[in-house]
């Protein structure tokens, strides 16, 4: 923990920080601070209180239960012990559940012998919950009983993580905002607009026509932006051209800045054709964040077209929608060149140019506009209409030459509908638009030919019901319709974890033809009356399949969610939701992001340690062919710091359900503070176009710190041992009679102690000479107990968290009961029973008085019986 938060603070200090990883890095840290609170015994003895000096370096931590200390009582329903009574830990000495699946194993104790253990995580899925002593868990994962053995104290350990949290970013000392700055602050976690808005910029000589309407459209785009309730967190400008290294990206949060920088960016270079136009892409979508818009502009195709794999594998990651205007290629350039200006006529794409970016925005849900140099600002109408936030896609489909209609539905939270229509021969579009009542939409209805074939028809108020676009002609036709709402759909894809029993958002690709469960999220709970159906369609938008099932979930107050699980296809896919809103209108949304199932899963595991400069780091993967055929996989690696020491691909054959793992080699360079995105791909033989897995790690580059370290152990002998228990003393009834004591001497040769605590019940003492934080010398303690507790340890800390202990072990090879002395409750009518277990008990001349006593209470008891008669 310590080193993740000193790598985010690292991470956001540099210039042009990379949020994602500061936030990956913090978001491992609150992980793992929240598990804490929800896995270990520390709620059970302190509260709610955070425990503050987890992750910050030079605080030393409390002692941890050594390994042959047990910790939990077995119970349960079978057991009829409550796990809320089910930890022994005494005095305060930190422990843990082991969960079964995790690398560390719980020690066995046969729990038909041993009632008493290491404590378990518990819930159905930890198998040693239920075969391992001590039975049951102290987990509070959740308010479920059957989930969590100790739910009583889940809103408790919440609360500690709640306070923790606040302590982590906003303590006047140690917390984050006051380290890095307000700006920041507000950056990392997006306290303005979440999105990014970021231009990709083709900056080459032959843009010099180009330029001045790229600039005209960027400049209108960010001052609607500056200072309203849409303005983006940050703007980004990425720059290409070449040579590579005439690259650049430049991130600001100020809008004034960002239109200064736009003013001063200048042509240069050559007129050649192709550029680093993928490069350019991926050094925007490093930084950008999730959901947000990227615009390309260019008049060259892609000289790096190999990175498209990588654009793609982080644009799918970050949610992120390509929109790219292209007011030429390298094929169309050299036509131009050699036969005049042929800008209007349909032309012959190049394999790098149209062909990828158009690729590239399908995948992700954006769109290409091909237009002329003079027509370029034009395009700025709908690149402002598709940055404002509240702009919800309702269909996105190709209107092959075959079709006439396309129809849309509007419900009664669309206050203005734009249909955008793109004629692939860039012949102006001949429409008609029919209002739900079947007559011509001419009210309210204000057209923009903005050329090139682009045609954008804005519709203010609309009327509720479906509506139908006709086309006149037979020119093929793509067609986009959005609306103004607050109403919109967020889609997450999650599964479960089989270990911890929790559903995480799928990372990469889901896998063709498994169940996928899809989280559907809803902001306002205002607009909707039910979610009916989730619908899947291909890119063309042709519908594929159509899901009901859909259920509602618990959300917060103000917010709806549902979710569904179905079969995936095993063709590519985009996702809509139908339902009705408040009025009974149906309403859809669509999710224009193509979803792609592939057949091989790839995972990324973790990296042993950090990419030191001069150092290199192994990046270890595990691929696995999920599959019905045997196939040759490919793993390639992509780093935008040409890290990777080999971009030679790794080859396996694998048979269905088979897995290899793998590594591919980080070589840092020099320079500290250096953040390089890798991307790891693997596509089976088979596999065609964009049908690849992939995984993305983000690496930092760091100066190897050398810190004088402690791994001293502290020192603790037994120097005397007074008393012994042997197995009659242990019984529970009677072991509080003998009692035992203790001495030892304590020392720590390294950073000296910090803490020394023991593991006695409350009728034992512990005491030890008083010490000052970090006392090198030797310390005496004494120790007293009974053979209740026959087995005892003293636990000593230093300042470097190392733990050292005493064992007091008074009943050595004997199995040491845990259980109460519970008197046996009899009828009235069985005293006699109980005389005999008297005199059984009592011998000599003991017996004789005894049997006097016995005399009189028999007599005592059969006067009360006549009397009883007698009434």
């Amino acid at each position: 923990m310590t080193n993740l938060r000193e790598q985010a603070i690292f991470v956001l200090s540099q210039n042009n920080t990379n949020f994602d990883l500061a936030r990956i890095l913090i978001g491992q840290f609150l992980h793992i601070m929240q598990m804490f609170y929800s896995n270990t015994n520390w709620v059970e003895f302190k509260g709610a209180v955070p425990y503050y000096s987890l992750g910050i370096r030079d605080k030393p931590l409390l002692g941890q239960a050594p390994l042959a200390m047990d910790t939990c009582l077995s119970c349960g329903e079978e057991l009829d012990i409550k796990c809320e009574d089910n930890m022994i830990v005494d005095g305060f000495i930190l422990t843990s559940g082991y969960r079964s699946g995790q690398d560390v194993t719980k020690p066995y104790k046969d729990p038909s012998v041993y009632r008493t253990g290491k404590c378990s995580h518990g819930g159905p899925r930890d198998e040693s919950s239920s075969s391992v002593a001590a039975l049951g868990g102290i987990n509070k994962d959740s308010t479920l009983v059957s989930l969590s053995p100790h739910s009583h104290l889940h809103q408790v350990a919440a609360q500690a993580a709640i306070e923790h949290t606040s302590y982590f970013f906003d303590d006047e000392e140690y917390g984050i905002r006051g380290i890095i700055g307000t700006d920041k602050f507000n950056n990392l976690l997006q306290l303005k607009s979440g999105a990014s808005l970021a231009f990709i910029i083709d900056y080459s000589g032959s843009m010099s026509n180009d330029i001045a309407g790229v600039k005209s459209v960027s400049r209108g785009i960010i001052s609607s932006k500056v200072g309203t309730l849409e303005e983006p967190a940050n703007f980004i400008f990425s720059l290409f051209n070449d040579p590579l290294s005439l690259n650049m990206i430049y991130t600001t949060s100020d809008g004034d800045d960002a239109l200064r920088y736009l003013d001063e960016i200048r042509v240069s270079g050559g007129g050649d054709c192709p550029e680093y136009a993928m490069t350019g892409l991926v050094n925007a979508l490093a930084v950008c964040n999730y959901n947000s818009e990227l615009y390309h502009f260019t008049d060259a195709s892609a000289k790096d077209a190999n990175l498209g794999v990588t654009v793609l594998s982080l644009a799918v990651l970050k949610r992120v929608e390509l929109e790219f205007v292209l007011t030429g290629d390298c094929a169309r350039r050299k036509r131009s060149t050699e036969g005049g200006d042929n800008r209007n006529r349909r032309n012959r794409r190049s394999t790098n140019g149209e062909d990828l970016y158009r690729r590239l925005a399908t995948a992700t849900g954006g769109s290409i506009y091909v237009t002329s140099k003079a027509g370029i600002a034009k395009v700025a109408e709908i690149i402002k209409e598709s940055v404002k936030t509240s702009s919800v896609t309702i269909i996105k489909t190709s209107l092959p030459a075959s079709d006439e209609n396309v129809t849309f539905p509007v419900d009664q939270t669309i206050r203005q509908a734009t249909v955008k229509i793109i004629a692939l021969d860039r012949t102006t579009p001949m429409y008609k638009l029919y209002t739900p009542d079947n007559t011509e939409a001419t009210s309210n209805v204000t057209v923009y030919d903005l050329g090139d074939g682009i045609l954008l028809v804005k519709v203010e108020s609309p009327t509720t019901g479906v509506w139908r676009l006709a086309r006149q002609g037979s020119n093929t036709w793509e067609v986009e319709v959005t609306g103004q709402s607050t109403l919109d759909v967020s889609t997450t894809f999650v599964k479960l974890d089989p270990i911890s029993g929790f559903e995480y958002e799928i990372s990469g690709r889901p896998i063709a033809g498994e169940n996928a469960t899809v989280i559907l999220g809803i902001p306002s709970s205002d607009d909707v009356g039910k979610v009916d159906k989730v619908i899947l369609t291909d890119t063309q938008g042709v519908e594929l399949a159509r899901h009901g099932g859909v259920i509602q979930v618990a959300s917060r107050a103000d917010s709806l969610t549902y979710r569904t699980t179905f079969s995936l296809p095993v063709k590519a896919f985009q996702i809509a939701i139908e339902g009705t809103d408040k009025e009974g209108n149906q309403f859809l949304r669509l999710r224009a992001r193509r979803i792609v199932p592939v057949s091989i899963d790839l995972r990324l595991l973790t990296l042993n340690g950090s990419l030191y400069i001069n150092e290199q780091l192994s990046v270890p993967f595990l691929v696995v062919n999920k599959g019905d055929a045997g196939s040759n996989v490919t793993v390639t690696i992509r780093d935008d710091q040409n890290f990777a020491s080999t971009n030679i691909p790794l080859e396996y054959m694998l048979e269905p359900g088979q897995s290899a793992s793998g590594d591919f080699t980080l070589q840092a360079g020099s320079v500290a503070g250096l953040i390089s995105t890798v991307t790891v791909s693997a596509s089976a033989s088979a596999a065609t176009g964009d049908e690849f897995q992939f995984d993305v790690v983000i690496v930092s580059t760091e100066e190897r710190v050398v810190r004088e370290e402690d791994d001293t152990i502290p020192f603790c002998n037994v120097t005397s041992v007074t008393g012994s228990c042997d197995v009659t003393m242990l019984d529970p009834c009677v072991c509080s009679q003998y009692k035992w004591s203790g001495a030892a001497e304590i020392k720590d040769d390294g950073f000296g102690l910090y803490q020394l605590t023991a593991s006695i019940n409350a009728t034992g003492s512990f005491r030890h000479d008083n010490f000052t934080l970090g006392y090198n010398g030797t310390i005496s303690a004494t120790i007293t107990g009974d053979c209740c507790k026959a087995l005892v340890y003293i636990i000593a800390v230093d300042l470097a968290s190392n733990t050292g202990q005493c064992v007091f072990d008074l009943a050595p090879g004997l199995t040491k009961p845990f259980q109460s002395c519970k008197p046996t409750t009899q009828p009235p009518d069985a005293w006699s029973n109980e005389l005999v277990i008297i005199v059984a008990a009592v011998g000599g001349a003991g017996l004789i008085i005894l049997v006097l006593v016995i005399t009189v209470v028999i007599v005592v008891i059969k006067g009360r019986g006549r009397k009883k008669t007698a009434g």
